[in-house]
């Protein structure tokens, strides 16, 4: 990795809302142009990075934002939220991954493990005792990213872009 390469996160606040919806849309698109149609897409980026959605998040104390940058520019960010859960970790103090993306650009430069390690470690400050997310069932990519970190299957759900349902699995690393 070059040395320039350095990715420095940090907690993002709501003036960062309207660089979110920028990254996140983006991002999100990138990852997903070539195996979702363009219409659903549009659709789901439309709703899920809206401006006054994004900066209402911040109000939520159970949500918590961090955005990754290389000699300043975002390359990936993260969503955790404690507001929801599984039915199948009722009773355990549980984070999860909403998002977690990187630049497509930057893939090579495993910056996605350097944004878990993060998640984990503020999981961890925060007396959390798993970890959870949900993936497409189709993205290998994703789930062997998660099972390299410690993840494991433990579920499924369904997820939406826009008006094609998708079934995710859901996904789990205890840390206690």
């Amino acid at each position: 990795m070059p040395t320039d390469m350095f990715l420095e996160i940090l907690p993002a606040t709501k003036d960062h809302a309207a660089l979110l919806c920028k990254i996140g849309a983006q991002f999100f698109y990138d990852a997903y142009k070539d195996v979702k149609s363009e219409t659903d897409l549009q659709e789901y980026i439309a709703d899920a990075f809206l401006l006054v959605k994004v900066e209402a998040e911040f109000d939520n104390p159970m949500l918590f934002f961090a955005i990754g940058y290389v000699n300043k520019i975002p390359v990936a960010y993260i969503k955790l939220r404690s507001d929801r859960t599984h039915p199948n970790l009722e009773g355990i103090a549980n984070l999860e991954i909403e998002r977690i993306y990187v630049d497509r650009q930057y893939w090579r430069y495993k910056f996605g493990g350097a944004m878990m390690n993060y998640a984990i470690e503020y999981a961890r400050q925060n007396k959390f005792d798993c970890l959870w997310l949900g993936v497409w069932q189709e993205n290998n990519r994703a789930i062997s990213f998660y099972k390299n970190a410690g993840f494991e299957i433990f579920g499924t759900k369904k997820f939406y872009v826009g008006s094609e349902e998708n079934n995710d699995f859901v996904m789990r690393l205890m840390l206690s």
